[in-house]
């Protein structure tokens, strides 16, 4: 987010330390120094107001890491990936992590990829890779001199990463309405396709309610459609929550939806996802190298050697990286297996309580808004019989943030914009008991805002409203 200037009403405004006597100015860079352990000990104190990262059901991004890699990440902070001559080993590791997460999507050899900061810059690389080709596609069709009026075609329920291309690179985005069961209508995406479509996403876990695109049946209308016009148009999956999850699940074996499909040209994964790294760490993997035009690959040599930069960002951090094959590494396909299908085994346990919660007037509160074989991601609203009381998303999620769980409260994506929801996103480090706490304590915030309720009117009444 853009932070303004402090105002002169903050100017002043100091850190103080626990014993009173130390403090040192809050917007201001101060003139005198102070000892490592008294400006840890007022940076230390800021962040308890922050919330516990662990009870925060509204972040996909891992909140809890094994002490081993978390130990790796301090020892690679002083390594930016950058300096590829300077750090080979490092760059070696990125290497292995891209092929393993190719071979995770059922890539040929001809595979390629690369590191990002995250989902969102993979999702840049993979739009201007798009764009590129299409452009080319384009102007051999109608000429160098042909207008350029690219456009993309996905679920309303796409993350606001693609918004952010699309306007920040000039492509149209076309929004298609979502189905009953909270998935692309893949039928009115490709009914929307033509020659100035760069490609299609379909989405394998959406934020909103967790959802699975069918990719397979996507991958079949696009073929269907290019063959008829004789287009080219791709299809790229954004498995930024799930393409940590489906290949390890049983409950998504059999759903095809990698490079095994003719046209799924790329494919990104975010890393500090259910890849299990803490923040800042993306993937960005397409089916074959020769799909990514060399004019986005920079030859960079001024840092040793010459070598290839193919990326938004520049500089970066090798702690993500290493953590991330630290994982491999650590857990194999069974370990994996055996968090994901841990947490898909919690879904099914505490999805029922928390659908199941009533008031202490036995009122039934909430309706089941996400569907089945989809992220381990519970999402609810409240039922009509809970409105009709007064009852509110935000007041109950306002409620509970006073047990400490952060429950995010939004609208879900067109046609059901007008359907306010809550989710409850389950990560590595969440278990059985935190579950049952998690429902005593939401069925605490709803019997207290009924309580509340009870004991204002009855003050009404003996009072009156002022």
């Amino acid at each position: 987010m853009l932070s303004k200037k402090t105002t002169a009403r903050h100017k002043h405004s100091r850190l103080h330390a626990r014993t009173g006597g130390l403090t040192a100015p809050k917007h201001a860079l101060d003139l005198e120094e102070r000892s490592p352990r008294n400006a840890y000990e007022l940076v230390h104190d800021e962040m308890f107001f922050d919330a516990n990262p662990r009870l925060n059901m509204a972040s996909f991004v891992t909140t809890w890491m094994e002490p081993e890699a978390s130990q790796l990440m301090m020892e690679s902070l002083d390594k930016n990936l950058i300096d590829k001559p300077i750090y080979p080993q490092t760059l070696e590791i990125q290497n292995r992590c891209v092929s393993i997460i190719a071979e995770l999507f059922h890539a040929g050899e001809d595979a390629a990829g690369t590191a990002t900061v995250g989902s969102s810059e993979a999702i840049h690389l993979a739009g201007l890779v798009m764009k590129w080709n299409w452009k080319k596609w384009y102007q051999t069709k109608y000429g160098k001199d042909a207008a350029l009026k690219p456009n993309m075609i996905m679920g309303s329920n796409v993350q606001v990463c693609w918004k952010k291309f699309a306007r920040y690179f000039e492509v149209d985005l076309i929004e298609i309405p979502l189905t009953k069961e909270n998935r692309l209508d893949e039928e009115a995406a490709i009914a929307r396709v033509d020659d100035n479509t760069i490609g299609v996403v379909g989405i394998l876990g959406n934020t909103y309610s967790g959802e699975f695109d069918d990719i397979k049946q996507l991958d079949t209308l696009i073929d269907q459609n290019n063959k008829e016009y004789n287009r080219e148009v791709p299809l790229h999956v954004d498995a930024a929550s799930g393409g940590g999850v489906a290949p390890f699940t049983r409950e998504h074996k059999d759903i095809v939806w990698d490079f095994r499909l003719k046209w799924v040209n790329s494919i990104n994964m975010s890393g500090h996802k259910y890849g299990l790294v803490y923040p800042g760490i993306g993937w960005a993997i397409w089916k074959s190298k020769a799909s990514i035009p060399k004019d986005l690959i920079f030859d960079v040599d001024y840092l040793g050697e010459s070598q290839e930069d193919f990326g938004l960002n520049f500089s970066r951090g090798a702690g993500q990286i290493i953590a991330q094959y630290y994982n491999f590494v650590r857990y194999g396909h069974k370990g994996y297996s055996r968090i994901m299908n841990n947490l898909m085994d919690l879904y099914s346990e505490i999805k029922p309580k928390i659908v199941a919660i009533k008031n202490q007037d036995g009122v039934k509160m909430f309706d089941l808004v996400s569907h089945d074989k989809g992220l381990p991601l519970i999402c609810i609203s409240v039922t009509k019989a809970a409105t009709d009381l007064g009852y509110t998303m935000a007041a109950i999620s306002h409620r509970s943030r006073e047990k400490g769980w952060v429950l995010p409260v939004y609208p879900m994506s067109a046609p059901k914009e007008g359907l306010t929801v809550m989710r409850m996103v389950l990560k590595q480090g969440f278990n059985s008991e935190m579950g049952d706490k998690l429902v005593d304590d939401i069925t605490w915030a709803v019997n207290e805002i009924m309580q509340e309720r009870k004991q204002l009117s009855l003050s009404h009444g003996a009072h009156g409203i002022c």
